[in-house]
């Protein structure tokens, strides 16, 4: 496993393509429109998600449900509807759709009905798509049995490593999919694949998985290519305590006895935020003031629907 991790970094690194054309550019835009939504300046954020989001070639799903719920609260309809057609490539049909509570309140209007007519997700590989899918599904299917990791241990652990195989046969051939292939499993960018990243990296952090390879260069490059979102893969990268330190943790809470504590947010020093914010720019996060300051306004002084962090 070690050797084959080695080869797919140095075979990657050389594979680049993007699905989000001037990723660097494109991110640096949704970093501003989140900033000005969170300091309360609505109508320069929804400027700025109409701006790189009607002109970028790639998007992610996420950042176009936060512009929706943007234009929403602004009641700017046309913009809403502009946005909503964006999501006819994210493979999200039209069950799912309607059971979200925060726009049934367009449902009546024509724009609406002409959407669920067009939304046929004929652009989804869904047999990818399902197989992705499935990642998740075995992922969970031993863990949340009763006894999970102390009965079934030895099981879960085979399944994690079918799991990370099949990641690795995808990108070893150059075809591991981003939100243009497979769509997403959610309106916020959530991805089967995604808990099969979040286990490894968790497990690379025990001191008894020392000797298990990182995979920093591989989700790095999968950030830059326009295929994972920086902010989710920060944590996955964060948690594998070493090779990536961005401040991701800088603001936490607890849970003592089944009470959550309040906010903490870490002091960094001088030279530790310079050091920080180089590893932020590498993936094309804002800055680690501008972060801390994110997530302490979105999650203490007035949290909401819109995901931001």
């Amino acid at each position: 496993m070690k050797r084959l991790i080695i080869l797919l970094v140095i075979f990657y690194c050389d594979n680049l393509f993007g699905q989000i054309s001037d990723f660097r550019n494109y991110q640096e835009k949704i970093n501003i429109a989140e900033m000005n939504l969170i300091k309360g300046k609505k109508d320069e954020a929804l400027n700025s998600y109409y701006e790189i989001l009607t002109t970028s070639k790639g998007n992610f799903c996420k950042d176009i449900y936060n512009a929706m719920l943007l234009s929403k609260e602004l009641s700017k309809t046309d913009t809403f509807f502009l946005f909503l057609n964006l999501i006819k490539t994210k493979g999200l049909n039209n069950i799912y759709m309607n059971r979200l509570e925060e726009f049934q309140t367009y449902h009546s209007n024509r724009k609406w009905k002409q959407f669920e007519a067009e939304n046929n997700n004929s652009n989804i590989n869904k047999e990818l798509r399902n197989n992705i899918d499935s990642l998740h599904i075995r992922d969970q299917l031993f863990r949340k049995k009763e006894g999970s990791y102390k009965v079934y241990g030895d099981t879960i652990h085979k399944i994690d490593s079918i799991n990370l195989y099949y990641i690795y046969s995808l990108l070893y051939a150059n075809n591991f999919p981003g939100e243009d292939e497979i769509g997403v499993s959610s309106i916020t960018g959530n991805q089967g694949y995604d808990i099969v990243f979040h286990h490894y990296t968790q497990k690379t952090s025990l001191v008894e998985n020392k000797r298990m390879p990182k995979i920093t260069p591989i989700l790095v490059n999968l950030v830059l290519q326009g295929k994972v979102m920086p902010n989710k893969c920060s944590h996955w990268l964060e948690m594998q305590n070493g090779e990536f330190k961005a401040g991701v943790f800088g603001i936490s809470n607890f849970s003592i006895n089944g009470i959550k504590t309040n906010y903490y947010r870490e002091k960094y020093s001088y030279e530790r935020k310079l050091i920080l914010d180089e590893y932020r720019k590498w993936m094309c996060l804002e800055s680690l003031e501008d972060y801390l300051e994110n997530s302490y306004l979105h999650l203490i002084i007035h949290p909401q629907n819109i995901d931001l962090i």
